[in-house]
């Protein structure tokens, strides 16, 4: 039975940044930066009616090693799943009026890179739905929020500060996105459902391929957002912001 379980398992190969989320009693939420270099999938056992929509029967090991086709249920009723065949990878968004929208696709070729390639749930916001694609290997990767009533693109931004984990023991809690400026001598602090950003300076320079994933821990204890980051030398550093500060508004 163990050999069995075993060979339902299978790795697809990942290599970029992700975030533990914890709260203590005193409400503070903190995320430490974490390299995780495996995801493991199970195999997954399609009903014959539903074989057309989530099996390939050219391809057995792409019924084993893309999408998983389970189905993500939101606050507004709309729900997002995947679907595959021998042709065609997709992900439909329903809203509820039933009306469906394809949000995604990957080419078929490329299924076993589907989880690096293709939308990846990131979070529920109020104001939309915010996903993760575009991985190369040691990223950065692309965010793009929707629509969550009809699935057009409301934002896209670029490889965001500690923002997500592999597995399911935790969320990414806040109401906010961070990353950088776009010549990086600031911290956008983007409140996605209060359309507020806070332009925090940042005077240490980066120049890490992806400086992003030099964060590796924040902490949030009472409108304080500490950030702790490595410098070029390796040096652990901190910068604190106080979110109420409104000389941050811009």
């Amino acid at each position: 039975m163990k050999l069995k379980a075993f060979n339902c398992l299978i790795a697809c190969a990942i290599y970029f940044s992700s975030c533990n989320y914890t709260k203590d009693a005193n409400s503070k939420i903190t995320m430490v930066l974490q390299t995780d270099t495996s995801v493991e999938k199970k195999k997954v056992q399609i009903p014959i009616n539903e074989r057309t929509n989530c099996f390939c029967d050219k391809d057995s090991l792409m019924n084993e090693a893309t999408v998983s086709c389970d189905t993500t249920h939101f606050s507004n009723q709309s729900t997002i799943y995947w679907r595959y065949n021998c042709e065609k990878i997709w992900l439909t968004l329903d809203n509820k009026y039933k009306e469906k929208f394809v949000i995604d696709t990957v080419p078929v070729e490329l299924y076993g890179y589907a989880f690096r390639l293709g939308y990846h749930l990131i979070k529920e916001f109020k104001s939309g739905l915010l996903f993760r694609s575009g991985c190369p290997a040691n990223g950065p990767c692309i965010y793009t929020l929707i629509d969550k009533y009809n699935g057009k693109i409301l934002d896209r931004f670029n490889q965001l500060i500690c923002i997500e984990k592999f597995n399911n023991e935790s969320k990414y809690e806040f109401n906010f996105i961070v990353y950088f400026s776009a010549n990086q001598e600031y911290l956008i602090i983007n409140y996605l459902d209060q359309k507020k950003r806070l332009k925090v300076p940042f005077r240490e320079k980066i120049t890490a391929a992806v400086p992003e994933q030099q964060f590796n821990e924040i902490i949030l204890d009472h409108n304080i957002l500490t950030l702790h980051y490595s410098s070029n030398n390796g040096e652990t550093k901190t910068l604190s912001v106080d979110l109420n500060d409104r000389t941050y508004l811009f």
